[in-house]
């Protein structure tokens, strides 16, 4: 069976898309500029790097697509190779045309990874840890259509989630996320934007951004939040404290 993936084609992954592209210009820009500068550009390593930097960006444009997480892997290739350029045209051959295309190229390439870097797309979890005492996970309810699912809030950031649950949500649905953290309890409404099954029969990522058109909702969002990084806090100090307690 197909991985369900589904995504929203929001301002966000519109942005990161433009800005990928344009690094894609940029970079096969500065191929070629310090090539010519080199006098190499008749050169067989010239055609060679063109060809490895086209098949780079082919599956650069897949990766982000699928949020495969061979996105961040090329993504910090390419920002060694365009800082490679950088110190060499600023400390070895100073060429100022070769600096402001490489400065672009970085500046399209932060972007395009702050963009990705969202709860949307590529969430915070803590996949190395199994024991969920001691992930920073808040348990979280969704409410759908008169229909109440089990979740896992996992990812809190930038007025966007990312929750966790079995069950199948349509995208673009609007919902409301119950959270109950010390006996208070945290209602925020929030629209899904992206969705997607990892490992078939592990719970469905989803990514939600919530929608402060209510009077307190922006207050609650910020206690959530607090909450969200004090429960981090407290279950990392309980993992330390009872690997000190094993070790005695």
């Amino acid at each position: 069976m197909k991985k369900l993936f589904e995504i929203d084609i929001n301002d966000d992954f519109r942005r990161a898309i433009i800005s990928q592209y344009f690094l894609a210009i940029f970079t096969i820009i500065l191929s070629i500029i310090t090539a010519a500068s080199d006098r190499s550009v008749l050169h067989l390593s010239f055609y060679v790097e063109i060809l490895i930097l086209l098949g780079v960006f082919k599956f650069y444009f897949k990766a982000q697509k699928h949020r495969n997480y061979a996105y961040w892997t090329i993504s910090f290739l390419l920002g060694l190779y365009i800082l490679m350029d950088i110190l060499i045209f600023t400390f070895i051959s100073y060429d100022i045309f070769v600096l402001y295309i490489s400065f672009l190229a970085s500046i399209f390439l932060f972007i395009n990874c702050y963009v990705m870097s969202s709860p949307l797309f590529f969430p915070r979890v803590q996949w190395w840890e199994y024991d969920f005492r001691y992930r920073g996970d808040l348990k979280s309810l969704i409410r759908h259509d008169d229909k109440i699912f089990q979740a896992r809030l996992t990812d809190l950031r930038r007025s966007l989630a990312c929750v966790e649950a079995f069950d199948y949500i349509p995208l673009g649905s609007e919902i409301k996320l119950e959270t109950v953290f010390q006996d208070k309890i945290h209602v925020l409404k929030a629209t899904v934007k992206t969705s997607k099954e990892i490992i078939q029969g592990r719970p469905i990522r989803y990514g939600i951004k919530f929608s402060f058109d209510e009077d307190n909702s922006k207050e609650v969002f910020k206690n959530l939040l607090h909450l969200w990084d004090k429960n981090k806090k407290v279950k990392l100090r309980n993992k330390f404290l009872k690997a000190t307690s094993d070790e005695n």
